[in-house]
């Protein structure tokens, strides 16, 4: 892989030192996303960590409302990455924002703070990292992406489609059908997205029609299991092209054997190794504009792995964002046939 021709940067902010725990004259607390200063400014940062604690439009097992603080302090970091070849902070600069202002039980008023917080970051250039909270979320943050940047693409990782519904789904939304929301009112663009993981519990064989009828591309586990980390990183890669990119992430597309905090888990899905190595090989160098992780839901992991786990894939999202900044065209490891 070609060395970064980007000229490096002492960035604003960065995370705190390991000595002092301070990042530059900024005393940074514990309990921030990777020991970034807590700081709600959008001046000379090019990405913001901010936490979604919404979790009342769960269908079955509440608690992911508990996942921001969880992710926040699990144990890891930020750093040279091996497999990007890259110093991530010499050459972007983050905070942690805290959380958005959302109110359990109140759906409407919360959906329509995420927005407007979402539109703010974006209109000042911010990538946004958010970590949740329930899949529902995603549909008003992609009301603010389709505001700034018209129909983006969409990468989704998970072991559920969420597009169920009917004529219903824009009146009650839930953590089922952001994505057929998103299609309805023109978020996204289901012909040049992707849905990745695919395995959930299914109603009856109509249960995907709405995706496949609106051009939603799906990899299901098995075939994912079969053709292998790399294969499906390519296809993800052909199929959103140069466009603008949002990438969600449910944690439940990991196997529950390994991250079994959250709601609704499947079995048959995919251990640390694949899904980390599935991530970088998939994004790194695309025009990604935001991404979550959203359904941890702690209270179901004594162990913390689930948390643990989460922490490294926001990560290498952040990550994702450095190796766009320094020109990074794809992963170092990304097989070639």
């Amino acid at each position: 892989m070609e060395e970064s021709t980007v000229e490096k940067r002492e960035p604003k902010y960065k995370p705190a030192d390991w000595h002092t725990d301070k990042c530059g004259d900024i005393l940074v607390t514990p309990g921030t996303f990777g020991r970034l200063p807590y700081l709600k400014t959008l001046e000379d940062v090019d990405f913001v960590v901010a936490g979604i604690p919404f979790d009342s439009l769960t269908s079955g097992r509440p608690g992911t409302k508990f996942g921001p603080k969880a992710i926040r302090e699990a144990y890891g970091g930020i750093g040279y990455v091996y497999g990007t070849d890259i110093e991530v902070f010499d050459y972007i600069s983050g905070v942690d924002y805290g959380d958005m202002e959302v109110i359990n039980g109140d759906t409407k008023q919360s959906f329509e703070k995420i927005t407007a917080q979402m539109k703010e970051f974006l209109e000042a250039g911010v990538v946004p990292v958010i970590l949740g909270g329930d899949h529902s979320i995603t549909y008003p943050e992609l009301l603010a992406y389709r505001d700034s940047y018209g129909p983006v693409s969409l990468i989704h990782f998970d072991s559920h489609t969420d597009t169920w519904g009917g004529e219903e789904s824009l009146e009650f939304p839930s953590h089922g059908n952001p994505f057929r929301n998103a299609i309805l009112t023109g978020c996204i663009d289901p012909k040049t997205s992707i849905q990745v993981g695919m395995r959930g519990i299914m109603r009856d064989e109509h249960d995907y029609d709405f995706a496949h009828e609106h051009g939603l591309e799906q990899i299901y586990a098995v075939d994912l299991h079969k053709m292998g980390v790399y294969e499906a990183a390519k296809k993800i890669r052909e199929k959103v092209g140069n466009r603008k990119v949002m990438v969600t992430f449910d944690i439940d597309f990991v196997d529950p054997a390994v991250a079994p905090g959250t709601g609704t888990p499947v079995p048959g899905g995919f251990n640390s190794w694949e899904t980390l190595e599935l991530v970088r090989a998939a994004i790194t160098g695309l025009d990604v504009v935001g991404f979550d992780l959203v359904e941890v839901a702690p209270n179901y992991d004594p162990t913390e792995n689930t948390q643990l786990l989460a922490q490294k894939i926001v990560a290498e999202f952040i990550t994702a964002i450095a190796a766009k900044k320094a020109g990074i065209k794809e992963y170092k490891y990304i097989e070639k046939k």
